[in-house]
């Protein structure tokens, strides 16, 4: 699809998990694939198979590593779990579903969903923005200085994928919408080209 000679990333979020359906903060905690989120995940690889992975990186948590393994079935490619890839940790409200947040914590959830230039991460013992990107930007380097060239595949999150493509965007940091994320399953491209990450 892209010129071999540079560096393709494709970022995937995960497959429909459990506390998806649920609308429950998953965070640094974990739920199962649903029937659905294997289902549009085989359907995902189908649309890649065309692509030839050179490598292959994963979060650390089980949805990742799932959709990873679904996408990579078949094929004799390792899948290197990276703990940058991780999805922001969000303290007290992991597990919890949205309206128990709005219940348990009103004022944060406001802040977080609907206002964010007023979200206090410290109050909820949460990982803060700046360090959920900062941790994944630290991650992509690791991957662009292992790969000069080819496709490389890259399953990780909602929320620190948001960030990081509102960064390569030049979006503030706080220009974040959690009812905007990526969609379940499905990806976008970057292509490392002269010393930058670019849309493609």
């Amino acid at each position: 699809m892209y010129e071999k000679e540079t560096l393709n990333i494709y970022f995937v979020r995960h497959g429909e998990t459990k506390w998806n359906t649920e609308d429950r903060i998953q965070g640094q905690l974990d739920s199962e694939l649903t029937k659905n989120g294997i289902e549009e995940t085989y359907l995902l690889k189908k649309k890649m198979s065309s692509l030839d992975f050179s490598a292959v990186y994963s979060s650390e948590l089980g949805r990742a590593y799932k959709t990873a393994k679904i996408l990579t079935d078949g094929n004799n490619i390792k899948i290197e779990k990276l703990e940058e890839l991780n999805e922001k940790y969000f303290g007290y409200w992991q597990g919890l579903e949205k309206k128990e947040i709005f219940s348990k914590y009103p004022e944060q959830a406001e802040n977080y969903f609907n206002n964010i230039e007023k979200y206090n991460s410290v109050e909820i013992s949460a990982e803060s923005l700046s360090d959920t990107l900062n941790r994944f930007i630290r991650g992509v380097d690791k991957i662009i200085n292992a790969n000069k060239n080819g496709n490389v595949l890259v399953i990780s999150h909602g929320t620190i994928l948001k960030l990081f493509f509102n960064h390569i965007d030049k979006k503030d940091i706080k220009d974040l919408k959690e009812n905007d994320l990526m969609e379940n399953a499905s990806y976008r491209v970057l292509q490392y080209y002269s010393k930058k990450l670019i849309r493609r």
